[in-house]
């Protein structure tokens, strides 16, 4: 133990081999966690509470669930700016690395936070503006979430990279006092002068007179850009990185209770919008019509509960780490594209704009038709592409930990792995296709005769909104007809449907 402790860090030691007790390989997974399991099944029962009576119980929960990680950030900010190396982090933050904007990962991960950060392609936003009134200005909503998500990033990031140039620095000094107390007993208080060769080889040295033989002795690498880049995402920048740093505070005990109380806040309130876009749309399809609302979240509870352990053994940190990376980035992405294409291309840009005007008396301008019918599609599908190509190209795998050597190294996924990742991907997105196969033959699958109520009269008499000739940019742009329909918009293609 003393020796892995050496090797890595008491907080990579702690994280891999105490929490997690992880193994060597996915194929192995050697022991049951019985601490991650006692933590999954106490979360799924926290959730289960909150989430009993659905959005009247949740509600009130998130006035403090989404409140108090703005309260820690605010705190950690004052702490991160007094930090020594605060400048370097923040510097290392906002320098950019041009090479990367090539990289399809990066933008399929910036993406992703995206769609995480904003509940998009999940359900939980459909779900929650359905408790909405019919009036509700949605567009507003829409930008101050937007605006509020960004700046929020913007926020944290500066505070966690303060955080980690502060620890990057303590590293750098440290390795290089290291350094220097080496060369200090080998050479004497002469080794300022001295010009040394590489590690192992041979030089002489004229120390107070007398020419003396050495061996050049291995020194410590002291990079501060080096600590920089060497951060990491996910669970290892918040249970290692983050860790290491706060364990260099003073009252350092305090941090941790804050930090990681934040990180539960966080979870769990991300799990509110998930559950909830789960449970609203088993109800609105009816398909437990007899079923309590109390025992159907209960129900779905129980299940995720179940499927949580999963996560629960020597491995499970590598089949987590397989979730994140594909159950949570192309589905999304997918899923996105064709919500995309369903309302710019079958529903209509038009028809959707109108509706927007309807409830919230304003209409959208022509740059978010644009956006709805052709950049974000196309944004979207470039990334989903490129990924895949790279994807097919490069391959994939998982930074295994071994423990004889104290630190990762990097392991192709097995075949059953890459059959899991097909069966993640394709059970979230072939219920579109397959929807839609089943609609066009004219099979029904789910009872939604019931048209939803939307007082359209009512609403265009309170707004005063007029009937509105199709403009020239519309018919430009979208090949918007004179009735109001869409057209294709090749060349030649709105007069034929025009002439038809």
């Amino acid at each position: 133990m003393e020796f892995l402790i050496k090797v890595s860090s008491p907080t990579q030691y702690f994280w891999y081999r105490t929490t997690l007790q992880i193994s060597e390989d996915i194929n192995y997974p050697e022991t049951f966690n019985y601490k991650v399991a006692l933590a999954l099944i106490i979360a799924w029962i926290l959730v289960y509470m909150c989430m009993i009576k659905g959005i009247a119980s949740s509600g009130k929960v998130v006035y403090v669930t989404a409140t108090f990680p703005y309260i820690v950030l605010v705190i950690f900010f004052f702490r991160g700016i007094t930090l020594k190396g605060m400048s370097d982090g923040l510097i290392h933050l906002f320098t950019p690395k041009w090479h990367k904007i090539l990289d399809p990962v990066v933008w399929l991960e910036a993406g992703t936070q995206i769609f995480f950060s904003l509940g998009l392609a999940f359900g939980g936003l459909i779900a929650f503006s359905s408790y909405n009134p019919v009036d509700n200005n949605c567009y507003r909503d829409a930008i101050m979430v937007s605006m509020t998500n960004c700046l929020t990033s913007m926020f944290a990031g500066i505070v966690v990279f303060s955080i980690i140039g502060f620890k990057a620095t303590m590293v750098y000094e440290n390795c290089l006092k290291l350094r220097n107390d080496t060369l200090l007993d080998v050479f004497g208080s002469s080794y300022k002068s001295i010009v040394f060769p590489e590690a192992g080889q041979n030089f002489s040295v004229d120390i107070n007179g007398n020419l003396t033989n050495f061996v050049m002795p291995n020194l410590p690498e002291c990079d501060l850009q080096k600590e920089l880049d060497n951060t990491a995402s996910g669970t290892g920048l918040a249970f290692i990185i983050f860790t290491e740093a706060i364990n260099q505070f003073p009252g350092a005990q305090f941090w941790s209770v804050l930090f990681f109380l934040m990180l539960f806040t966080l979870g769990i309130d991300s799990q509110f919008g998930t559950l909830e876009g789960v449970v609203t749309s088993i109800v609105d399809m009816k398909l437990f019509p007899n079923l309590r609302k109390e025992y159907l979240t209960g129900g779905i509870c129980l299940v995720c509960c179940l499927l949580s352990m999963l996560f629960a053994h020597g491995a499970g940190s590598y089949i987590f780490l397989l979730f994140d990376m594909y159950s949570g980035n192309f589905p999304l992405l997918i899923i996105a594209f064709c919500e995309c294409v369903g309302i710019a291309y079958v529903y209509g840009v038009k028809r959707f704009a109108d509706d927007i005007e309807l409830m919230t008396g304003q209409r959208p301008g022509i740059y978010w038709m644009v956006c709805w019918k052709y950049l974000s599609p196309l944004a979207m599908l470039s990334i989903l592409i490129s990924s895949f190509a790279e994807l097919a190209m490069e391959g994939s795998g998982y930074d295994a930990w071994i423990s004889s050597e104290g630190d990762t190294v990097r392991k192709p996924w097995p075949i059953w792995a890459v059959l899991l990742v097909l069966v993640l991907v394709l059970a979230s997105v072939l219920w579109i296709p397959g929807l839609a196969i089943c609609r066009y033959f004219g099979i029904q699958i789910i009872d939604d005769e019931e048209r939803a109520w939307f007082p359209a009269e009512d609403l265009r008499d309170f707004h005063g909104i007029e009937p509105r000739p199709v403009s020239t940019i519309e018919t430009l742009l979208f090949c918007t007809r004179p009735d109001g329909t869409e057209g294709c918009c090749w060349p030649g293609c709105c007069e034929t449907d025009d002439e038809e």
